[in-house]
């Protein structure tokens, strides 16, 4: 039975945990920025010491930031663990961590990207609800803050303004992609465009659908299909997010998970804005067309959703309930069931 963490509520103090890269350490404005904004929020914020490593591609080695994990949660005083940024290297600490004592702190771990299989083996091995939000560097550290609708998908979905028990996942009026370096150009916040991909039916079904969520970044679900994280409950609703890629290689990601058995054990589909999108040379025309041809005919599919790497994002509850409907012709609904409901 899946269990909702503690909440995050005003006063809390959230562990800052860098299990995925040196970023911090390389971007050290921004790094502070997004500690600023945090604080500004109502939270109060503790830099671990990873935060403050470089070792390769890496900031420790991947027993301690297993125990710098363990430690952080089982602090009374810490209220949360938020990731740090997102990188290529939170897989090579999978195999130290301890599911049950992150069961038995019961609190809210929140990350997306690298921080993926962790989301999700949170939610199967220690059967508690774990959030993919945003993260330190990459919203929090925004130029003039994190973006309204991430702060307030963020601050509903971890407890934050107190309790719920359904929330529809909304549309942000505005987005952008455009690319501010952070080493160079990151002065100010990133243009919006006023006319956002809407989100909407690929592929409809006659009746709703419901389970809990798995998924996340869908470079990150690829390293783990063939290994013990995958995770993935049966009659899962599956989401997928990512950026700047063509619909060549969109199809080829997707094929991969098929030939996993990751739509067999859904029971409907959930997809991300795609950001930045790259071009394909031949072929596809466009990702609702990779999705109708590559995902099972069974499954409804809804896209356009701000998850992930997109500016700005909601919060999902990794292995919490959602309710999904997909009826052909018309709007999707993506209700989030909480821990009220």
């Amino acid at each position: 039975m899946i269990r909702w963490p503690a909440p995050l509520r005003h006063g809390a103090s959230i562990a800052v945990w860098a299990p995925s890269s040196p970023a911090p350490v390389f971007f050290p404005h921004r790094f502070d920025r997004g500690l600023r904004h945090l604080r500004h929020e109502g939270f109060a914020v503790r830099p671990l010491p990873s935060c403050g490593a470089a070792l390769g591609v890496s900031t420790l080695e991947p027993g301690e930031l297993a125990d710098e994990l363990h430690q952080a949660l089982m602090d009374p005083a810490c209220g949360g663990v938020m990731a740090a940024v997102g990188g290529w290297t939170l897989i090579n600490v999978l195999p130290h961590i301890d599911w049950e004592l992150v069961a038995f702190a019961a609190k809210p771990v929140v990350g997306y990207s690298d921080v993926t299989s962790l989301l999700n083996s949170v939610a199967r091995r220690s059967g508690l609800v774990a959030f993919h939000g945003p993260m330190v560097l990459s919203e929090w550290g925004e130029a003039g803050g994190s973006w309204d609708f991430t702060r307030s998908e963020f601050r509903k979905a971890v407890g934050a303004d107190g309790p719920w028990n359904r929330h529809r996942v909304g549309e942000p009026t505005v987005w952008s992609d455009e690319t501010l370096w952070w080493d160079k150009e990151d002065s100010r916040p990133r243009a919006p465009r006023s006319v956002p991909e809407r989100v909407r039916v690929v592929r409809g079904a006659p009746a709703e659908v419901e389970g809990p969520l798995w998924g996340g970044s869908l470079a990150v679900l690829s390293l783990v299909l063939g290994t013990p994280y995958v995770d993935q409950p049966e009659g899962s609703v599956v989401f997928i997010e990512c950026e700047a890629l063509a619909a060549d290689e969109f199809a080829a990601r997707l094929r991969q998970m098929e030939l996993a058995g990751v739509f067999e054990r859904a029971v409907g589909l959930v997809v991300g804005r795609i950001g930045n999108a790259r071009s394909c040379l031949s072929g596809h025309r466009d990702f609702d067309e990779v999705l109708r041809t590559v995902v099972p005919p069974r499954l409804p599919i809804a896209a356009g959703y701000a998850l992930g790497h997109s500016t700005p994002m909601t919060t999902l509850p990794v292995g919490g309930t959602v309710r999904l409907v997909c009826p052909a012709g018309e709007r999707p609904r993506l209700t989030l069931i909480g821990p009220a409901g």
